[in-house]
């Protein structure tokens, strides 16, 4: 009697196929994380040259205005609207809207410390001003002195213009001087003809710096 054949061995490494693949071992957001930091950071530079523009623009700055108005297009252009057109993700849209909030900040700070440009300061005082004429010549600063009548008597009027990067010292004099002091801080557009003596002095430089 015939002997019954064996069971056939299943072939080397065919029981591997019966297993279902799964994913692999890896986190599913991580192909975002590299997007989001790009669109964050794109964003953060290019509203930061949006902003600078238009401090540049209200200042009368048309070449500076015009340089970050160019780098603010070509960064967008350039790396912003290539990531959105290729990924629709909330987490996308959440670095778009969180880039835009930090570059309006960051933007603001750059502004501040460049402080380009010159600001006028008028101070209104019933308290004789004859020190702080003094203090404010003395620090290079040029005066303009003004009677003038408020509405409890008389007062005077200071007025001296400086460059943006000194508001803080004058500020300082003033509250030294008279702490309920009132006084008013204004953009200065464009100015002319500031003797070259003053405006070396008031600059703190060594060179005539002349307002463009």
């Amino acid at each position: 009697m015939p002997k019954p054949a064996p069971p056939d061995k299943p072939e080397k490494g065919a029981g591997r196929d019966c297993i279902p693949s799964g994913p692999p071992l890896s986190l599913a957001p991580m192909h975002l994380v590299l997007p989001f930091l790009l669109v964050v950071v794109a964003r953060i530079c290019d509203v930061s040259m949006g902003t600078l523009r238009v401090a540049f623009i209200a200042r009368g700055r048309k070449y500076l205005a015009a340089a970050c108005g160019f780098v603010e297009v070509f960064i967008r252009i350039c790396v912003v609207s290539r990531v959105l057109s290729g990924e629709r993700e909330i987490p996308i849209y959440v670095a778009y809207a969180t880039g835009f909030a930090c570059g309006t900040l960051v933007g603001m700070f750059i502004e501040e410390h460049l402080a380009v440009g010159w600001s006028l300061v008028r101070v209104i005082t019933a308290k004789p001003v004859g020190e702080l004429v003094r203090q404010l010549s003395g620090a290079g600063f040029g005066v303009t002195l003004q009677d003038a009548m408020g509405a409890r008597g008389p007062v005077q009027v200071i007025v001296t213009l400086m460059p943006r990067k000194r508001v803080d010292e004058i500020q300082d004099i003033l509250h030294a001087f008279d702490p309920d002091a009132f006084y008013t801080i204004e953009d200065v557009r464009q100015a002319r003809a500031i003797p070259a003596a003053y405006a070396t002095a008031a600059t703190g430089a060594g060179k005539t710096r002349m307002p463009v």
